[in-house]
């Protein structure tokens, strides 16, 4: 018996079921991006020094992110697990599948916790960080650590419930927490004045708030979807596969998130101004970077079902449908965002200098995002089938390199933020490429691989 909740991907019309299954994620994806931007909304308006608290949110994530990719890469890999069993009707194998997803994440939360903590002031000091920011910065990032294993557990979580078509109650899930990050970051900044310190521990709470809601609806009846959180089981085999398909995502995010630091430390050249407009700017070009977000996550849970079944022609519809709609989508929202970028810094900061400083990234790094849609789709679907070190190596060489050698040679030459955020229109294209020649080609081994067991079957 299958939940109200769950959604059969391997069935009705490819357009409908992603538009219907990617939806609910980019709003959920919003959401939990609105996190860090209340965050900026509320340092950048209510604390004593905008510009340093500004910086000080902001000079944190890219290690932040640094540190957690490898875990996230785990979370992608026990959806695509545990999508695929669902889509071969394994569900023994799926409850093996989620508790062994659950443990890990709490495990990793733990580790991820410890690091983060103690290594946060050497960390941003390396980058470069300001002296008037890096104090500041260390207790934010210090605080935001003590969170992860929450986050973790969220996301492994929410990549649980996704895996079997359930998209709408992780984002109820953030729709709640997101409020009450909200409240807690207006109170403890505005009356408390902890300025970056209090929205750090605003933003923990929301993500044991998370936690604490995504395993109350795994543990819930719900046919083979229940999970009985008191007897949880680490499964070996079901680990290597997870491990098989997430190693190479988390890695492939490290690498990208080197390459990031190594921007962040190219921004961090030309001073703290510029610093806070680069992050009061990201807030919004980060939401707009959700809608590549939630299609890659459609395309991972949508192909991960559709592998199991053998589905392969409506893989193949998905990732043509995928592109054009996602592609549409940060159009329309670059679009809006570079008609009215006032509006959006605004909501951040009243610095007029600051302000200007961010215009660069809402106009090149947005317009960029569009160039990389064929080469996210491509890689949700490859890793959807389980095709997961060959895209992670494509994108080491197609977009960190290229990024690494404009900020070693070109930079130097040109040293203003749009030449910095070139750098990101240029390595997209090249992925793009890549990724796409990758998914054809593995996509008519597949087919070939299938024509040839049915012929086989046929001949006995």
């Amino acid at each position: 018996m299958a939940s109200r909740h769950s959604r059969d991907l391997t069935r009705g019309s490819v357009f409908k079921n992603l538009v219907l299954f990617a939806v609910p994620i980019l709003l959920s994806n919003m959401l939990q991006q609105l996190y860090h931007a209340a965050d900026v909304v509320v340092v950048g308006n209510f604390s004593a020094d905008t510009t340093v608290s500004l910086a000080a949110v902001g000079s944190s994530g890219s290690v932040t992110t640094l540190l957690l990719n490898m875990f996230f890469g785990l979370s992608l890999g026990s959806n695509v697990v545990c999508a695929n069993l669902y889509g071969a009707k394994k569900h023994e194998d799926l409850q093996k599948a989620m508790g062994t997803a659950l443990i890990v994440a709490a495990i990793g939360g733990i580790f991820i916790d410890a690091v983060g903590f103690f290594l946060a002031g050497p960390i941003l000091a390396a980058m470069g960080v300001p002296e008037s920011v890096l104090p500041h910065a260390v207790v934010y990032m210090k605080i935001i650590f003590l969170g992860q294993p929450g986050s973790l557990i969220y996301n492994f979580g929410a990549g649980i419930l996704r895996s079997y078509g359930d998209t709408k109650r992780p984002m109820m899930i953030l729709s709640v927490s997101g409020v009450v990050n909200f409240v807690l970051n207006f109170v403890l900044v505005a009356f408390f004045h902890l300025d970056s310190a209090g929205v750090a521990i605003a933003t923990i709470i929301a993500h044991y708030v998370s936690a604490a809601a995504v395993l109350f609806l795994i543990s819930r009846p719900a046919g083979e979807q229940r999970l009985d959180l008191l007897h949880l089981h680490f499964d070996v085999s079901l680990f290597k596969k997870i491990c098989r398909i997430g190693i190479p995502g988390g890695l492939n995010g490290m690498v990208f998130s080197i390459s990031n630091v190594i921007i962040a430390n190219a921004v961090f050249s030309l001073g703290d101004v510029v610093v806070a407009g680069d992050s009061a700017a990201s807030s919004v070009t980060n939401l707009v970077y959700q809608v590549l977000a939630a299609f890659y996550s459609a395309c991972v849970s949508f192909a991960g079902q559709n592998y199991g079944a053998k589905r392969f022609d409506r893989i193949d519809r998905l990732f043509w449908q995928s592109i054009l709609l996602c592609g549409g989508c940060l159009l329309v929202f670059s679009v809006v965002i570079n008609l009215f970028p006032n509006f959006f810094m605004r909501l951040f900061t009243n610095d007029p200098a600051v302000m200007e400083a961010g215009k660069s990234r809402l106009m090149v790094v947005g317009y960029s995002y569009i160039l990389y849609t064929v080469s996210e789709m491509a890689i949700g679907c490859l890793r959807g089938m389980g095709k997961s070190v060959f895209p992670t190596a494509l994108n080491a060489v197609m977009i960190c390199v290229p990024r690494l050698l404009w900020i070693a040679f070109v930079f130097p030459l040109y040293p203003t933020l749009e030449m910095v955020y070139l750098c990101y229109a240029v390595s997209y294209v090249l992925s793009g490429a890549a990724q796409s020649f990758c998914y054809f080609y593995c996509m008519h081994r597949e087919k070939r691989a299938l024509k040839a067991a049915d012929t086989a079957s046929a001949a006995v």
